[in-house]
């Protein structure tokens, strides 16, 4: 069994790295959904609107899991599966599991409801209005904005924002999901290599709000996960925040969830932060995602990160080859707040 002290020194190791190469973390999964790829469509006959808005999610799903068929993810192609005189409550598609549920009668409640399924679900989600009735593709919150694709044929075409749609938050009902994609958990497996698969992050923060940690880590093909650690660090680099996984050595991949009740950012005063995620495997492959986020009276905001699918994600594959490569003002700030971590670690 491991000692303490070896441990420690591991970990050590990684968060000196994380320090050294701070700086040119990404911010983002590279591949952006919010620009138009093909990912679009329109209903093909009145009263398919849910069908077609199904077909955008799956076919945005397929992009991200690097399906070379996403293109001929139709309305034609997801009927069989989908369509029984409207669109089942539940069905799988290509290995990718779609569910319904209900959304709160709050508007309040129900519009952070979406934020946090947007933020988890970055292919979108089928909104769907009863009152109408009528379905779009809710595909995003940005800057305090949804955005969204109305397959109706009188709404421009590609992804607006939804005042510019025929569906409205505030008279939505209900939803289709992805629920479980295999495609995605297929596509961690082959690759092999220890990743983040669909962590949330944070882009804003409404000061006293919370926001949900999903997502998960994997070990490399082979081996276990040795440390995992969340952290968010103020703008003087102070870790001001922190959870490590309480890992036993056998584990191959383990959940962010885990930890969403250590990282309460509704506790955070206004200001510029930092989130990281750091993660190591036990034949000593390091991963790290950082993400810089504000703390405002702004709405909150977030993201969805996947290394799979951002090979600039994997950044700590190296040896840190001295402190000189760091400025001293930051490297000090932080060493200090990280080393504390460690601390409060032990």
């Amino acid at each position: 069994m491991e000692t303490q002290s070896n441990w420690r020194r591991r970990v050590a190791a990684l968060i000196l790295s994380v320090v050294l190469l701070v700086t040119c973390m990404p911010g983002a999964w590279a591949a952006d959904l919010n620009v138009d790829a093909g990912f679009y469509l329109k209903q093909s006959r009145s009263g398919t609107c849910t069908l077609t808005a199904a077909a955008m999610m799956l076919r945005r799903r397929a992009y991200l899991d690097g399906l070379s068929d996403w293109v001929d993810v139709t309305e034609n192609s997801v009927r069989s599966a989908a369509w029984s005189n409207g669109l089942a409550h539940s069905f799988t598609y290509k290995a990718m599991k779609v569910r319904y549920a209900t959304l709160p009668s709050d508007n309040t409640v129900k519009t952070q409801t979406l934020i946090n399924l947007l933020a988890t679900h970055p292919e979108g989600i089928v909104l769907y209005d009863r009152t109408q009735p009528h379905a779009i593709l809710l595909t995003d919150y940005t800057n305090g904005t949804f955005y969204c694709s109305d397959p109706a044929g009188n709404i421009t075409a590609g992804r607006v924002p939804i005042s510019e749609a025929s569906v409205s938050i505030a008279d939505s009902s209900c939803y289709w999901y992805i629920a479980e994609d295999q495609n995605a958990a297929a596509g961690a497996a082959q690759s092999g290599e220890l990743q983040l698969l669909g962590v949330t992050y944070p882009v804003n923060i409404h000061a006293g709000s919370g926001l949900s940690l999903n997502g998960n880590v994997t070990a490399t093909s082979g081996s276990t996960l040795a440390e995992v650690a969340v952290l968010v660090e103020d703008a003087a680099g102070n870790t001001v925040m922190s959870a490590a996984a309480n890992l036993t050595g056998t584990e191959t991949s383990w959940s962010m969830q885990e930890v969403d009740n250590q990282i309460l950012f509704g506790t955070l005063p206004a200001g510029s932060y930092t989130f990281l995620v750091i993660a190591e495997d036990s034949i000593g492959e390091s991963l790290c995602f950082g993400n810089s986020f504000t703390v405002s009276d702004a709405a909150t905001s977030s993201g969805s990160y996947w290394s799979s699918q951002d090979p600039e994600g994997t950044m700590l594959q190296e040896e840190p080859a001295g402190l000189e490569e760091a400025p001293a003002s930051d490297t000090g700030s932080a060493l200090d707040g990280l080393f504390g971590f460690l601390d409060q670690l032990f």
